[in-house]
């Protein structure tokens, strides 16, 4: 309260069927070059920016309110006994833990690795005080032994086989992460603001060290609500195209469309995992996994936006005595980058490039390459970024949609499955050495204890609401809708005052009519009697 609207660089947004105003989009380089002189953006800061960097397809809803929606986490952790830790966070910090379900690649070395990403999210949650170890029935995981690894995009097309059905939202982050408190439930309502079916959040994830506090409230970027936003590629390893350092964007309203996709945190629903599997073929590969991706999914009609509020946050701690020889040790050069680079290269269709059949990992047909180079300043045959001053004013491409991509189902892997693909309820939990659950437990305790200057309650005020008219179509599609609170008069926005006036306006229009009717009624009789 009290915090002045944030003054800011205005871009311009699109939207099917026209340009229009787009949101206030302010972006400063992450030294602190070039921000506006301003004090904060609350509520007001909102207000100034009613118009949507784009509007998109209409979401389908319903899941987005649900307490019963499915969350699925997707994790592959190589040698690394965090990813129990990043399991229990998982449950503790989700407003409602029993629609979480996780998906694991765990890569140990059986002769070094004495321990198990089940078994040390088991002995965490024991320290949380449960007797038993809980929702196992949620956690199925594949074991590889890391010897065999072939780098993150191959570890990561294993989780794809997990996946299922059911699960209706899907989240990928790394093996070594915390959220917000009630991530799950932001989550879903961010979502929900692109007001996108094919939305896909991601950018880069904040810092656990300085950025959380141990009780789960975000820390970083007050009063400013500053989120990282990657505007810009370099060319990275092998040729390809890499995301740059990001910026940081703040005081926005709600999510905003993006040309990048990051690794480390996508939310979207889960259709998008069906359609636009990781490529188990991108053998030995780090530098474009991330690019390949997105120009994947762009051409498949999903549109990336950066999440306007942190909600995950990454352990990047380094040099701990148990983290010697385990890092990095998967890039041993396999047999398979020579294939993965042409297929790269194909994919991008880099000039001279072999072609190589690349099946349900190819581009889609929604949008073309070309289209992609005019929206985002990329030209990917090249791997050159072409300086087009575009960041924070992209303007959303429409396209013919594909009703069957919602209906989507999961690709077979094209291999055979490496490694034992296990649900976790229906074995015994693994004995291990616990000198491993304290390795994990580090992660958290570097946490601050300190509270943010913004208190998590007025963040969540702040955090803003989907436009009525979609959220209410959305709770009226909810099987299972929670109580929502009443609004206080005070509270009420223009719009909602506006909305009760006409209302009232016309009621007082029938009951006049009613009592006019009366009366000429009573005239009548009165002239027929005389």
């Amino acid at each position: 309260g009290g915090r002045r609207a944030c003054g800011a660089l205005r871009a311009p947004g699109g939207e099917p069927g026209g340009d229009r105003p787009g949101i206030e989009m302010p972006v400063r380089d992450v030294r602190g070059a070039g921000r506006a002189e301003v004090d904060g953006c609350g509520p007001r800061g909102r207000d100034r920016a009613q118009a949507r960097g784009s509007q998109a397809l209409p979401a389908e809803g319903r899941l987005a309110r649900a307490e019963d929606t499915t969350v699925h986490m997707l994790l592959s952790a190589f040698r690394d006994p965090r990813c129990g830790q990043t399991v229990a966070n998982a449950f503790l910090r989700a407003r409602h833990p029993e629609r979480i379900h996780v998906g694991i690649v765990q890569q140990n070395l059986p002769d070094k690795d004495n321990f198990d990403c089940i078994a040390v999210y088991c002995e965490l949650m024991k320290a949380e005080g449960h007797a038993k170890c809980p929702y196992l029935e949620r956690l199925e995981i594949v074991r590889v032994d890391a010897s065999q690894s072939k780098g993150p995009i191959w570890a990561r097309a294993i989780g794809a086989a997990l996946v299922r059905p059911k699960h209706e939202f899907c989240m990928q982050v790394d093996a070594h992460v915390d959220f917000m408190e009630h991530y799950d439930a932001a989550l879903m309502k961010m979502w929900a603001l692109a007001e996108n079916e094919y939305a896909v959040l991601s950018t880069y994830v904040g810092n656990v060290k300085q950025d959380l506090s141990k009780s789960g409230h975000v820390l970083i970027g007050h009063p400013y609500y500053e989120i990282p936003f990657i505007c810009s590629t370099i060319v990275g390893g092998h040729g390809v195209v890499r995301n740059s350092q990001a910026t940081g964007a703040y005081c926005l309203p709600r999510p905003h469309l993006s040309f990048t996709w990051a690794a480390g945190w996508s939310f979207a629903k889960c259709h998008f995992e069906r359609n636009v599997p990781n490529d188990p073929f991108l053998e030995g590969m780090f530098d474009g996994e991330e690019f390949s991706r997105m120009l994947r999914l762009w051409t498949h009609g999903y549109d990336v936006y950066t999440p306007h509020r942190p909600v995950v946050f990454h352990d990047y701690t380094h040099g701990r005595p148990w983290q010697q020889g385990r890092e990095s040790t998967w890039n041993g050069n396999p047999p398979g980058l020579p294939y993965a680079k042409r297929r790269y290269f194909s994919l991008v269709d880099k000039k001279g490039a072999e072609h190589v059949e690349l099946g349900p990992y190819g581009l889609g047909s929604q949008r073309s390459i070309d289209q992609y180079i005019e929206f985002a300043g990329i030209d990917p045959r090249t791997s050159l970024f072409l300086n087009k001053d575009n960041c924070g004013k992209l303007k959303y491409v429409p396209f013919i949609e594909d009703p069957n991509k919602v209906k989507s189902v999961m690709p077979p892997y094209p291999v055979e499955l490496p490694g034992a693909l296990s649900k976790a309820h229906e074995e015994e939990v693994p004995s291990i050495d616990l000198k491993y659950v304290e390795y994990a437990h580090e992660m958290i305790t570097i946490e601050k204890l300190q509270e943010p200057t913004i208190s998590h309650k007025q963040q969540k005020i702040e955090f803003g609401e989907p436009p009525p008219k979609i959220w209410s179509e959305l709770i009226e599609k909810v099987v299972k809708v929670p109580r929502r609170k009443e609004v206080e008069p005070s509270k009420q926005s223009p719009k909602e005052g506006s909305e009760w006036l006409e209302i009232c306006l016309a009621l007082a229009l029938v009951m006049g009519v009613l009592y006019v009717g009366k009366e000429l009624i009573k005239a009548y009789q009165s002239i027929k009697k005389d």
